[in-house]
């Protein structure tokens, strides 16, 4: 015997107050579809307002502020940070070093091992680049009160964990 959840028939998007009262069975499909709204809009706006005006993917972008604030990162200390896999993070890699903004060497312990840094030219593309990103990021969460985007901030954390671990089962 299959358990049958109701969803509700919503014309428009429930508000908060809907779902808030919603079993949490019921609500569920409108919290994924809220989810997946926010993750097809995310990188449409990422494109319009950061990679085409910096010429950069925003994914090179973030590696080359973990560059930035860490100085060196192995491979796959940068595949760890953003759930890439290593082939991703090479992919990554191999477009900031052909457009000069970072380098690999080898690790001087394990020659196995490739540590990736800043070159002085990406160094000054993050000096230029990044206030103007910045000011993109506070525009797009000006809707948020500060305690809001803590909140978001904490439960995007612990849905990605979960998600993460639902994967790996």
């Amino acid at each position: 015997m299959s358990h049958q959840v109701k969803i509700p028939s919503v014309s428009a998007k429930p508000t908060s107050s809907d779902l808030a009262k919603m079993s949490r069975a019921a609500a569920a499909p409108f919290t994924a579809a809220s989810v997946g709204r926010l993750s097809h809009l995310f990188p449409r706006w990422l494109l319009l307002n950061v990679e085409t005006p910096l010429g950069i993917p925003a994914s090179r972008l973030l590696v080359l502020w973990m560059l930035r604030n860490e100085q060196a990162l192995t491979m796959g200390e940068i595949a760890q940070m953003i759930d890439l896999t290593p082939r991703g993070v090479t992919r990554i890699v191999d477009g900031l070093e052909a457009d000069g903004l970072a380098t690999r060497i080898e690790d001087e312990s394990d020659k196995r091992i490739k540590v990736v840094e800043l070159t002085t030219k990406g160094r000054r593309f993050l000096d230029t680049s990044l206030p103007t990103v910045h000011q993109k990021y506070v525009e797009l969460f000006a809707v948020l009160e500060k305690s809001e985007a803590v909140e978001l901030v904490r439960l995007l954390e612990k849905l990605t964990d979960h998600m993460k671990a639902e994967i790996e089962k």
